[in-house]
């Protein structure tokens, strides 16, 4: 597709994670903020779920991005491990320390000399596990153990598990206990949605008034659930029958047909009126 001729430098609804064009929600900046906190309390471990597609590891990443340059990080995509030694060997790589060769024993001597050499350099790493539901009870042994390395005075790593909701529910009574902070991303308004999309179109040097017009705007925002991924989604395939089509603004009938091809409802008499943006849930921490 040819983006220029939409007045466009770059695809604005992208299928990945794109911090650029970050829109601030009050859930996501509720979240950010609560990992914030947890770090700078040189806590051990967070947890940040919520459903598939609401923006979750978005959020992880603006609080990696977030941090002075000095502190180390880790992000461990779509974590499907059968052994510690794959989580071992994943933090290794990320961090450019050497991991092959070495047994599990040894994997996990190195990812600890590797996060105490860094808190004596005067800094904590911070390591997020994006997809953490899929971690085993083995698996999240690992992780409470990685949350509990410490000297006397830190801390060695500050872990974030990104999960769906589903793990909140299932994780062990020593672990649950170890986890400070647990924060869920919630879908967006209506209205939020709205800003959304045409957060994505700015993002990529677009103007959303010239692109796609209001009434369609409006309908993408009611029939996605307010799931960031669905809009990027639907938005995208609307941009490309405009684009087939020869058309230079993204209408109703475009949206529609890009709905039905999600199997998405594309019925308009029963659209609620837009409600306001729901208040953010309040992080819970641990009792003392």
């Amino acid at each position: 597709m040819d983006f220029a001729a939409f007045g466009l430098t770059r695809r604005p609804f992208r299928p990945t994670p794109d911090t650029t064009a970050y829109f601030p929600a009050a859930t996501h900046e509720a979240a950010v903020a609560s990992l914030r906190e947890a770090f700078e309390s040189a806590e051990g471990i967070a947890l940040l779920d919520g459903a598939p597609g609401v923006g979750k590891t978005l959020a992880a990443m603006r609080f990696l991005e977030a941090l002075p340059p000095e502190v180390p990080r880790v992000i461990v995509p779509g974590i499907r491990f059968a052994r510690p030694s794959d989580l071992y060997q994943s933090i290794l790589f990320d961090l450019g320390a050497p991991f092959h060769g070495l047994s599990e024993q040894e994997l996990r001597l190195a990812v600890a000399d590797r996060l105490l050499g860094s808190l004596a350099a005067g800094h904590p790493t911070a390591v997020v596990l994006d997809e953490a539901q899929h971690l085993g009870s083995d698996l999240l042994e690992e992780v409470r153990l990685l949350g509990n390395l410490e000297t006397r005075s830190a801390k060695a790593a500050f872990v974030v598990l990104v999960a769906s909701p589903v793990l909140r529910d299932r994780l062990p009574a020593a672990f649950a206990q170890r986890v400070a902070v647990r924060s869920r991303v919630e879908p967006l308004s209506v209205e939020e949605s709205t800003r959304f999309v045409a957060r994505q179109i700015e993002a990529c040097g677009g103007d959303p008034a010239e692109l796609i017009t209001h009434e369609s705007l409006s309908l993408l925002a009611l029939r996605c659930g307010g799931v960031p991924r669905v809009l990027n989604q639907a938005a995208n395939v609307a941009l490309t029958l405009t684009a087939a089509a020869g058309e230079a603004v993204v209408d109703c009938e475009a949206v529609l047909e890009a709905l039905g091809r999600l199997g998405l409802s594309t019925d308009v008499e029963d659209v609620e009126p837009p409600k306001p943006a729901a208040k953010p849930r309040p992080p819970k921490r641990r009792s003392a």
